[in-house]
């Protein structure tokens, strides 16, 4: 399952006569960041640009600004942590966040604009995926779990089509511009784009649009996804305990991606990795479990992954990736990924799920 995340509200900079400097006010409309740091960050680089402390519900940023640029507002500790989308250029620019709204440069009225719309037409949307979500997670039952699966993804796809259709048209309004730049980045989330798709997009695009850090790594994460796609041959991995190749070749293999917090990753693996692994072991079938994106220290990792394979009953093969390495050799952007590779190392499938998976490894075995 894949969520768009709209931003609550979106920030900027705009400057005074004709400096290049920017002033930020920005309300959050209760106290309840009062004391955290909130920080500004480039979202081309990751950078931290500024930091501010939130006092009475409100706080600022000041600078000066060469040329505009997508930046966020985040704070790292709260619960409800901010995370605010902005465009910096020089002027003054004052945020509601609590009210979803932002003012005073040409950029952010545009910004805010598409912002507001994109939340209006959404919100009837809201309700309904939060109630499949909770029934998703809830249930004990798989074909429950995936019919509230399929239901949220459907709805997912209609508000993912209406940030498609408004992000294409802010981008050609902004195709030269930061603000096309973030658009397109809204396109590449929303959009089921293949790397020859949008490298032809990208090829005819301003070079800031092109250069863009989100944009730039979608077409990284989709160029790896078609070089690991169906029909080619499946690339090795090293994880801290070994190698895939090692644990594969010669076999038809089942490959998980998946981490033990992934509430999807445990539905897998519980209702058809586990019983697929049980039917099929004595029939050729051979299944890794790859752990990827665990979090904490090294120890906690650990023990966070000799859990899950106890809660589970997990008794197949383990490769444990700590540097991300697996994940971006195969564009992976969600988990869980499941895959299917032929003896001779062909990738069979990819973006298997539930009653696919078996269906897969019935049809390659009627075939040897």
């Amino acid at each position: 399952m894949q969520t768009l995340c709209v931003a609550a509200a979106t920030l900027a900079v705009a400057a005074c006569g004709g400096n290049h400097q920017y002033d930020i006010s920005a309300t959050v409309g209760n106290n309840n960041h009062d004391g955290e740091m909130v920080y500004l960050i480039d979202r081309a680089t990751d950078a931290v640009v500024d930091s501010a402390t939130v006092a009475d519900g409100n706080f600022t940023f000041t600078g000066s600004v060469q040329k505009p640029w997508m930046g966020n507002i985040v704070s790292a500790k709260s619960k409800n942590r901010l995370n605010v989308q902005c465009v910096v250029e020089p002027g003054n620019i004052t945020i509601d966040i609590a009210n979803q709204t932002l003012a005073g440069t040409k950029l952010n009225n545009s910004l805010n604009d598409f912002q507001v719309a994109l939340n209006r037409n959404a919100a009837p949307y809201e309700e309904e995926m939060a109630t499949w979500l909770q029934i998703y997670y809830q249930t004990s039952n798989p074909a429950e779990r995936a019919d509230a699966e399929r239901r949220y993804d459907s709805i997912e796809a209609i508000v993912d089509a209406m940030a498609l259709a408004r992000a294409t048209d802010l981008y050609q309004a902004n195709a030269h511009n930061v603000l096309g730049a973030y658009a397109m980045s809204v396109m590449t989330s929303t959009a089921k784009y293949s790397f020859i798709q949008l490298d032809s997009m990208l090829s005819a695009a301003d070079p800031m649009v092109q250069s863009y850090g989100p944009v730039a790594a979608k077409l990284k994460q989709l160029r790896a996804v078609d070089a690991t796609s169906v029909g080619k041959h499946y690339t090795d991995i090293e994880g801290v305990d070994g190698r895939l190749s090692d644990l594969i070749d010669g076999r038809l293999a089942l490959v998980d991606f998946y981490a033990s917090w992934c509430g999807p990753c445990r539905a897998e693996i519980r209702d058809n990795i586990v019983p697929l692994w049980n039917k099929y072991k004595d029939s050729g079938l051979v299944v890794v479990g790859l752990n990827v994106w665990e979090r904490g220290s090294r120890a906690e990792r650990e023990a966070a992954h000799a859990k899950v394979m106890a809660d589970l009953g997990i008794t197949y093969p383990q490769l444990v990736d700590s540097t991300r390495h697996a994940t971006e050799t195969y564009g992976v952007s969600g988990i869980p990924q499941i895959m299917l590779i032929a003896p001779d190392g062909t990738i069979l499938a990819r973006d298997l799920r539930g009653a696919a998976i078996e269906a897969a490894i019935v049809e390659h075995l009627k075939t040897k």
